[in-house]
């Protein structure tokens, strides 16, 4: 017996349960003439392999009901090349035998969304809050490497600096050429201290409030500025002594005359002590 045409309507008495003319068994037959599994048609429109069983043998019961019975219908009618139209039409024909309109909105208190084999039912509210969350981590993201961007990227790593100049820390200010700080300007947590060089460069390692900072090379004319709470010690070769120019707190301070330790000097500058260096 010749097989029917995929877009050949159902006869008017198509009944549900799977008869010879039925909706669904039409659609079986144009997907076995066309050598397509249901685990094909499942992975193609992501319906389920029990909601396509269902189709083909016509118990509409176990689909989820209204528009997703629509949908359902109309994915697997393209994808064996049946009538699409002619599959909706179908349907709601029998729909309407059982008494149920075709586009009737799913009732059943099973909240149903993407029906794969193996579904659990999760609330749309924990999707909006997971993704409020997901978005929110990325904003955040987004804004930390900004921020270290811009920390890195802050001015005082000039071209005019030695390539063996120290990163930026929270304890130094950067390399600067300005004047100095009037005393309006001054650190009122702790006290500000800016060393220049006069002339020539000048290498020094410096300890703010006793903790080690990297140790740098001050070029000529330039300056750099220290903020300690109590305490700022210099170390320096003696030959630069007369190189160094120290202002506290906006005034002038005398480079004083020390002794060498182990090759160096160490000049200590407290915030209690800094005037008996002021001429």
């Amino acid at each position: 017996m010749n097989a029917k045409s995929p877009d050949q309507t159902p006869d008017a008495g198509t009944q549900a349960g799977g008869a010879t003319n039925s909706l669904g068994a039409q659609l079986r037959r144009v997907r076995e003439e066309r050598g397509i599994s249901l685990r094909e048609i499942s992975d193609y429109t992501r319906i389920s392999m029990r909601h396509l069983e269902a189709i083909e043998s016509d118990n509409y019961k176990n689909l989820p009901g209204g528009l997703f019975n629509r949908s359902f219908i109309k994915a697997y009618a393209k994808h064996v090349n049946f009538d699409e139209n002619t599959a909706l039409e179908a349907y709601a024909r029998t729909a309407r035998e059982h008494g149920a309109a075709s586009d009737e909105a799913l009732t059943s208190p099973t909240r149903s969304r993407i029906y794969m084999d193996g579904d659990t039912s999760r609330s749309p509210w924990l999707n909006i809050i997971l993704s409020g969350l997901m978005l929110g981590i990325i904003v955040l993201g987004g804004y930390a490497a900004l921020h270290w961007y811009k920390r890195t990227d802050a001015p005082g790593n000039d071209a005019g600096a030695s390539s063996s100049a120290p990163a930026t820390n929270p304890n130094s200010a950067p390399v600067q050429s300005t004047p100095q700080l009037a005393p309006s300007q001054v650190v009122p947590s702790g006290f500000n201290i800016q060393v220049k060089a006069k002339g020539e460069d000048v290498w020094m390692k410096p300890f703010v409030d006793d903790a080690a900072q990297p140790d740098f090379t001050l070029k000529a004319d330039q300056t750099r500025e220290f903020t300690p709470q109590q305490r700022l010690l210099l170390r320096y070769s003696p030959s630069k002594t007369n190189a160094l120019e120290v202002s506290v707190n906006g005034q002038a301070a005398k480079t004083p005359t020390l002794s060498p330790k182990g090759g160096f000097v160490e000049w200590a500058i407290t915030k209690d002590g800094y005037r008996q260096f002021m001429p």
